[in-house]
């Protein structure tokens, strides 16, 4: 593959996601978060983290699954959830690292799930790193999906959707599905996945833009599947990080 014109250091990485080197942390097991504007910092979580309140913070903290389908859910009133400089270790169990509704994630490093991150409404994802997918019978292995939601914007991620052992391609690194509107997808590294974005044919979208993403090519058919779909806005800003033409 020929080097890229844009130097993957321009966006989130090992030495920009996740929890910050000097940070020192806590052993805990798992978390069911209850009380508003409760911060959680500087603990390594084994096991899950239950959001059940508003303006919660987890901080500066690691979480390593160990068993579940999730490392951290958004349940009843939850609402305003930040999660900020935080590593998320899925170990192959967790069927995905976050879900599901109203929460913003920053600088988090999202590796060895299944699915990176399940986004309903009201969420944002800036920043952050996700990569180290493992397939498992049945799985999609999403570094995002978004399916049945609306306001959500991704910006400025890396979203690495192949095995990095052997480069093999998984699903995507972005799928719309269900009904999805008012959605900013711009500023991302894309690379892998049979289509690095899947637009499914049943996707009712409206005001979803996606621009200003740069691709790899370790994808199995292309970068976008139906770019054209009603309601979905594919900018020419859009561009391979090879050679930096436009990805028709």
């Amino acid at each position: 593959m020929p080097a890229p014109l844009t130097p993957l250091a321009r966006w989130p990485g090992p030495a920009t996601t996740g929890v910050p080197a000097a940070a020192r942390l806590t052993s805990s097991g798992p978390l069911d978060l209850k009380r508003d504007g409760e911060v959680v910092t500087d603990l390594h979580v084994t096991g899950y983290v239950n959001v059940y309140a508003r303006d919660v913070v987890i901080r500066r903290t690691k979480i390593t699954c160990a068993g579940g389908p999730f490392a951290i859910r958004t349940l009843g009133s939850a609402v305003n959830l930040l999660v900020e400089d935080v590593e998320i270790d899925g170990r192959g169990w967790a069927s995905a690292a976050v879900h599901l509704d109203d929460y913003t994630l920053r600088r988090v490093d999202i590796h060895h799930v299944r699915d990176g991150v399940r986004l309903g409404s009201r969420t944002v994802v800036v920043d952050s790193w996700i990569h180290d997918l493992v397939p498992a019978p049945g799985s999609h292995n999403d570094c995002l999906r978004v399916s049945d939601a609306t306001d959500v914007v991704v910006r400025h991620n890396r979203l690495d959707a192949y095995q990095p052992d052997t480069g093999e391609p998984l699903n995507s690194c972005l799928l719309l599905d269900g009904a999805v509107h008012n959605l900013r997808f711009e500023e991302n590294y894309c690379d892998g996945g049979a289509y690095s974005v899947t637009i499914r044919p049943e996707l009712v979208a409206s005001n979803v833009v996606i621009r200003g993403n740069v691709f790899g090519r370790r994808y199995r058919l292309g970068a976008v599947s139906r770019p054209g779909h009603p309601g979905v806005h594919w900018a020419d800003s859009n561009v391979w990080c090879d050679d930096g033409r436009p990805v028709a």
